[in-house]
């Protein structure tokens, strides 16, 4: 070949592989972006289809039913409002865990208040945060707590 058809074919070239490189980046883009909203979709989707936390000994799940009838029963009633995703409420759970197996305690009522379902009791009770603690002698609250992670104050 002459110089010339071989400076067109070259000329050619390059523009198809500039073509190229830009058709892979704008795809590695899109890839990239694609992977990022994936990230941020899979954590709250993996919270909500994972399977429950456990619940400790002495807690029960929360129903209005149940949690109107231990307040009408007089005693001490406490709430835990608690979120799966939290880290503050695992730590008081081991706390309060604790605290039920103590023969001291054992006559409190303890339900568990999801977070993230219990919307009307959240309502009902001004409760603004996850890790709340409230304690309730009948139907009188006596006191509330967030975010304490402290034994000694939860005691």
């Amino acid at each position: 070949m002459n110089g010339w058809v071989d400076g067109r074919v070259a000329g050619l070239t390059e523009r198809r592989m500039d073509w190229d490189s830009t058709k892979m980046r704008g795809r590695l883009m899109t890839l990239a972006l694609l992977g990022g909203i994936a990230l941020l979709l899979a954590d709250p989707l993996w919270m909500n289809l994972r399977p429950p936390d456990p619940l400790p000994a002495g807690f029960q799940d929360y129903s209005p039913t149940a949690f109107r009838s231990a307040q009408r029963a007089g005693g001490i009633v406490l709430v835990d409002v608690y979120a799966s995703w939290c880290p503050t409420c695992k730590a008081q759970q081991e706390i309060l865990s604790d605290l039920l197996e103590d023969p001291g305690y054992a006559s409190i009522r303890a339900f568990r208040v999801d977070y993230d379902a219990d919307r009307e009791f959240l309502r009902t009770h001004g409760v603004r945060s996850q890790s709340t603690l409230i304690l309730f002698e009948g139907e009188q609250e006596l006191s509330r707590s967030v975010g304490q992670t402290d034994e000694r104050l939860i005691r």
